[in-house]
Order: C-alpha cells, then sequence, then structure tokens
C-alpha cells in the first residue's frame, strides 16, 4: 500500500510540473524584476543580486532555484534631488529610464525538470515631484524547459501486485526540451523622502505597483499535440520602510499577492531595522548598516523567517519557510532555505561638493 500511495504521489507530482506556476521566493523585494519590470532602477542608480533557493529536502529531491538579476538607471544623473539643502547641480529631467536583465534556473524533482529564465526589462519614470513618480516598464525574454521522463514511476506501472518498470508508463512525450518567448510588462508609483537630518530617522519610503506576466500565454506542454497554455499572472505588491523619528528603529512592511488562473498566492509581513550606523552625507567615509529581523506568511503554506544584513554597498539576507500546510506530516514542518546577496551603488552625486553654479 505504501508503495501504491508512493507511485501515485510522485505522478500527481508530475502533473503539478507539467502544469507549474511560476518561480517564486520568500525574499521577493530582492527579486524585484520577477514581480515587475516597472520597478528597474526606481530604488538604487545600480542593483546586482544572486538567489538560491532549495526546497522539499525533507519529503524528496530537493527543489533548487538560484539566479542573477541586474538593473541600473540610465543617465543616472537625471533622477532626483539627493540633498534639498544642497540644490540640484544637475538638468532636471521629464523623465527617466532604466534597464535590467534577468536570468533565473529552476531545477525539481527526480525528473530534473528545468525552467531556465532569461529576461530584459525597461522602465520609463515620470516624476510627480521631488519625491514621487510613476513608472511603466516592458519585459521580453525567452523561456527554456526541459525534463527526463525516464526517472519517473507512474500508476499505470503497477501490475497489481508490485510496480513494473517495464509497462508503459502512458505518457507521450513528443518534446523534453523546448523554448518559447515570453512578455510581460507593468506599473508602479514610489514616494521616497530621505531623513531630514543625520541621526533624525524620519525617512519615509513606499511603492505600490502591478505587473502582467505572460501576456500572450504561451504554450508550455511536453506532449506537442495538446496544448497547455501558461496562464496570464498578475502580481500586486507594496512595500514601506518608516523610520521611528529620533530613534534606532526603522520598520517595512511589505507585501505580494500573485494569481494566475486558479492559483494564487499571497505573502505579507513586517521586518523590525535597527539602525547601527547612519550615513555621512557630505564625506562618505561612514556608511549606514543595519539589520533587520522580519516575519512573513504564505498564506496555506508557510510561515518564513528571515534575517537582513546591510552594511554600506551590500547586503545579505537569509530566510527560512516553516510549512503549515497538508504536507507538514511528511516535511515536519521543514520546507526551504533561501539566501540572496545585493550590491547597489548610491547616487553618483551623494557625496560631491556643491559647485557656484546650480545647474548646468
Amino acid at each position: 500500500m505504501k508503495k501504491i500511495t508512493s507511485i501515485l504521489f510522485m505522478n500527481l507530482a508530475l502533473c503539478s510540473f507539467v502544469k507549474a506556476q511560476d518561480l517564486h521566493f520568500s525574499q521577493y523585494n530582492e527579486n524585484p524584476l520577477l514581480i515587475n519590470p516597472a520597478i528597474a532602477g526606481s530604488n538604487y542608480a545600480m542593483r546586482a543580486s544572486i538567489v538560491y533557493r532549495d526546497q522539499w529536502a525533507s519529503i524528496t529531491t530537493p527543489y533548487r532555484t538560484y539566479g542573477v538579476s541586474f538593473d541600473t538607471r540610465l543617465n543616472a544623473g537625471n533622477w532626483k534631488q539627493v540633498d534639498a539643502r544642497r540644490g540640484m547641480i544637475f538638468q532636471k529631467a521629464k523623465n527617466r529610464l532604466a534597464a535590467g536583465i534577468a536570468i533565473y534556473n529552476d531545477k525539481a524533482g527526480d525528473s530534473k525538470m528545468g525552467t531556465l529564465v532569461s529576461n530584459a526589462s525597461l522602465a520609463m519614470s515620470f516624476p510627480f515631484n521631488t519625491y514621487s513618480s510613476l513608472s511603466f516598464g516592458l519585459q521580453a525574454g525567452f523561456i527554456q524547459r526541459k525534463m527526463d521522463g525516464g526517472k519517473l514511476l507512474y500508476s499505470s506501472q503497477y501490475n497489481g501486485y508490485t510496480y513494473d518498470p517495464t509497462l508503459p508508463s502512458g505518457e507521450l512525450y513528443t518534446r523534453t526540451n523546448f523554448i518559447y518567448g515570453d512578455f510581460s510588462s507593468g506599473v508602479a508609483y514610489t514616494y521616497s523622502k530621505e531623513e531630514t537630518s543625520i541621526g533624525s530617522n524620519n525617512q519615509l519610503k513606499a511603492q505600490i505597483g502591478l505587473g502582467a506576466f505572460h501576456l500572450t500565454s504561451p504554450n508550455q506542454n511536453f506532449v506537442g499535440s495538446e496544448s497547455d497554455r501558461l496562464k496570464r499572472k498578475f502580481v500586486f505588491h507594496g512595500n514601506l520602510l518608516f523610520g521611528i523619528a529620533n530613534s534606532s528603529f526603522g520598520v517595512a512592511p511589505s507585501w505580494l499577492a500573485e494569481l494566475q488562473g486558479p492559483s494564487k498566492e499571497i505573502l505579507a509581513g513586517l521586518m523590525f531595522k535597527y539602525y547601527i550606523k547612519n550615513n555621512s552625507k557630505y564625506t562618505g567615509i561612514i556608511k549606514q548598516s543595519s539589520i533587520g529581523l522580519g516575519a512573513y506568511y504564505r498564506t496555506g503554506d508557510a510561515v518564513i523567517a528571515s534575517v537582513l544584513i546591510e552594511t554600506g554597498r551590500f547586503a545579505v539576507g537569509f530566510s527560512y519557510d516553516i510549512n503549515t500546510s497538508s504536507l507538514v506530516n511528511a516535511s515536519r514542518g521543514r520546507s526551504a532555505f533561501e539566501i540572496t546577496l545585493r550590491v547597489v551603488t548610491p547616487s553618483a552625486y551623494l557625496y560631491q561638493r556643491k559647485p557656484k553654479a546650480m545647474f548646468r
């Protein structure tokens, strides 16, 4: 009976992945191009990050996902006034361009079902004033999918007494490696007001957006005679960072809702930050550093504990998913481990001296 259960479970798992939904990460704020192409370049002049996720190692062959992303502002000097007390030292722009690229690879289960995602993003931001802007983004790329069906077990290979690998599986894979194009778009609103003085810790930053992915609903079926269209996905996201005035603490709530056909993922939580050091705005010698502790909940699936350490241009994040779904008896609560590394470049005008001419 246990053998039958195992075979059925693996067959159901296969069906789940053949109609697989998109890649997902618990540290979604560290993978911005996966949730909305419009937020490329919206928070940093340049940002590069890598991520690694290991899931379900306590149940079966681990599902591993890893990737890199990079986004940057084009002509960064046209973006925003860094310090209100020093005035603009560059020409204001009516619009601001940013671009990004991202590559992610996922390998799942005994079939080594793989998904390679490569895309390029272009975003344009229109400022309302010194603090806020509205941006629009487009994304284009390709997705490669592959698998090894010979390593899977099927319920049709049970002969009534035992598992017989010589029996036909009943599955007719006409392709096990294929590539298709993919297109996405998005819109986002960003507000950013820095602290008024060193140590005042009264900054306020907010962002909210909507991303639309797989606009052409490409066919992703391994059986060429059938059609299994990748359903469009809509991503609603938001985050907020505000400092507790005249203290060393900050609070950063955020949320993410992904809707894709009959599937949905809703994730929300809160991170508390402790600022160890503040930036020295004029010399740049002292870099801001902080440590954040967060807790998040993915509805019907997991509680997530997270740590984020930031020092100057670099940051490292750790998270662990504690499973709460119906698989908890098999997983014993152990779900996924995730690590991210990030490096950013601050504004090119942050530490330069105030010139005689205010504009040029």
